[in-house]
């Protein structure tokens, strides 16, 4: 035999086996692909058209070459149609494949092979079919029949269309799907190259090359169900899902290049562009916008990782879930899907109630809960170090008349005013409070009986100075002190009490001054100059 000849039989047998590997491994796959039925009978189709072509090459007589080639026809018309349905399945489109819309599609194919197996009775698919006198092998000449250009128009024209959907398809479908995408439309191209290149009469002595187009349409199909997970699942299913999900979802390989992302993923990330399809994920996120600053992203390693972005729009908080993916063969690391939350509004809501739990809404200082509890764990330090603790009660002289006389915008002002002045004279660790109404409190760790008795003069001074100046004009405003200092074993409660009964006795004692605790004794001090604005700075209480 013909050494051209033998190799045509060795693809055209090649393709066959294929075929049959893929049907067989179509039915043990377990899967959600809708189309998989379809698939599995295109692949017995090509396996039976290619087989046959396989041994009409190899037939020695003209009623051999006839018979494969009605053997042929048992499977050929089938190829394109069923492709076809096959592709209505993987675009998504499976609910118009009805069970009697996928019949009609296969009324032609029944039509051709019943007409094949009776061709001798009426010419129509071949008018004649003789030997060709010019091959050094028996191979059949042909003249085409009337049902020969309805089939091969028929077959050409699902092709077109199937070409057509899955171009349309791929525009708007994920990167991570485009592999299996492309191999159904090159799977669907190449024959219907080959019948353009066998109809114009290109091969040796008209050799159809389409069985052999089926061996590398074949071979596509097994690269694509190995690579990139063909034939698992129907992949419109999983992109409108992940689509539709309105958190943002990225994908990156093993090597941790970014592969895919979704809608909400761009929306979140606007730099998030097909350009940055490849790129590894410090390449693809600016790093400058995070915080805290992450250059080797292992934010998107984590599997439950909040970080701060900057957005142009401002700072946005977004929480990454991240999860491994393994191969289904083996077990390695496939690659990682990431689950992106944005969880700005919950970050917001909980530093509003937080800031709400801590803080005195209109003095901007601790309230009365949080100064006692950020107080009693300070006492438990100093009494651990043994280092000195005070705690000063002062509230506002004559307040109520303030209230009564101007309003109490007016006492607000006052109120306001007080805490700014007694905020100058601070420390970073001083802790300072409003207690109810007009009525204060400072802890002041590692200041002594006398160095808070100063700092509270030098308040109550700065109160003394002068009037503040309200809306309603000036108004003078002054404060009364009590002082206690820390002892082992004395609890905060108790020395808020010393502290008030200080602070009682400097109402009883003519207002406008500091009174220490029962039994504390400090030194009168000299009287200093009050510190300009230069000398001392404006702290910020509570942190």
């Amino acid at each position: 035999m013909n050494t051209a000849f033998s190799t045509f039989i060795a693809v055209f047998a090649m393709s066959g086996v294929l075929s049959v590997l893929l049907a067989l491994y179509a039915s043990f796959q377990k899967t959600r692909f809708t189309g998989m039925t379809l698939f599995i009978w295109m692949s017995v189709a090509t396996a039976i058209y290619t087989f046959g072509s396989s041994l009409e090459l190899a037939s020695s007589s003209l009623a051999e070459i006839k018979f494969w080639i009605s053997f042929e026809y048992l499977g050929l018309p089938f190829i394109s149609p069923l492709n076809l349905l096959v592709v209505f399945h993987y675009i998504g489109r499976e609910r118009m494949m009805t069970p009697r819309a996928t019949a009609a599609f296969l009324v032609i194919p029944f039509l051709t092979s019943l007409l094949m197996l009776t061709n001798d009775l009426h010419g129509l698919v071949y008018q004649s079919m003789d030997l060709r006198a010019d091959s050094p092998w028996p191979l059949a000449d042909f003249a085409m029949g009337l049902w020969y250009v309805v089939n091969g128009s028929y077959t050409l024209g699902c092709g077109v269309v199937g070409m057509w959907l899955l171009a349309m398809h791929m525009r708007q479908t994920l990167n991570v799907y485009r592999k299996q995408t492309a191999t159904m439309f090159v799977s669907l191209f190449l024959p219907i190259g080959a019948s353009l290149v066998y109809i114009l009469n290109l091969t040796p002595y008209h050799i159809d090359p389409v069985p052999a187009t089926m061996s590398l349409t074949n071979l596509l199909y097994c690269w694509a169900i190995l690579s990139a997970g063909m034939l698992t699942s129907t992949p419109v299913v999983r992109e409108n899902i992940l689509e539709s999900m309105r958190d943002g979802v990225l994908v990156l390989d093993a090597a941790g290049r970014l592969a895919d992302y979704n809608k909400a993923a761009s929306q979140m990330f606007p730099f998030l562009t097909p350009e940055r399809i490849g790129q590894k994920a410090d390449q693809a996120f600016p790093a400058r916008r995070l915080r805290p600053w992450d250059t080797d992203m292992t934010f998107l390693e984590a599997e439950d990782r909040q970080i701060e972005w900057l957005a142009d729009d401002g700072a946005r908080h977004y929480r990454f879930r991240s999860s491994i993916v393994y191969h289904k063969h083996g077990g390695s690391p496939a690659g990682r899907t990431v689950v992106v939350l944005d969880v700005t509004e919950n970050v917001l809501l909980h530093r509003k109630l937080e800031q709400m739990a801590t803080y005195d809404g209109m003095t901007q200082i601790y309230n009365r809960t949080h100064f006692v509890e950020r107080s009693e764990k300070l006492l438990i330090e100093a009494w651990e170090i043994g280092e000195p603790l005070t705690i000063a009660l002062f509230d506002i002289d004559r307040f109520k008349s303030i209230n009564d006389t101007h309003g109490h915008d007016v006492g607000d002002c006052v109120i306001r005013h007080v805490v700014h002045a007694c905020k100058i004279y601070l420390g970073d660790r001083d802790v300072f409070g409003r207690y109810g109404g007009e009525e204060f409190a400072l802890c002041m760790p590692g200041r002594s009986l006398e160095d808070a008795y100063g700092l509270l003069e030098r308040v109550r001074r700065e109160l003394d100075s002068g009037p503040v100046m309200t809306p309603s004009g000036p108004v003078g405003a002054t404060a009364s002190f009590g002082l206690v200092e820390a002892r082992p074993g004395r609890p905060l409660k108790r020395l808020t009490k010393l502290a008030d009964e200080a602070l009682y006795r400097a109402k009883q004692s003519g207002r406008n001054n500091v009174q220490l605790a029962a039994g504390e004794h400090i030194p009168e001090p000299d009287a200093e100059p009050l510190p300009t604005g230069k000398d001392v700075p404006a702290k910020s209480v509570g942190d």
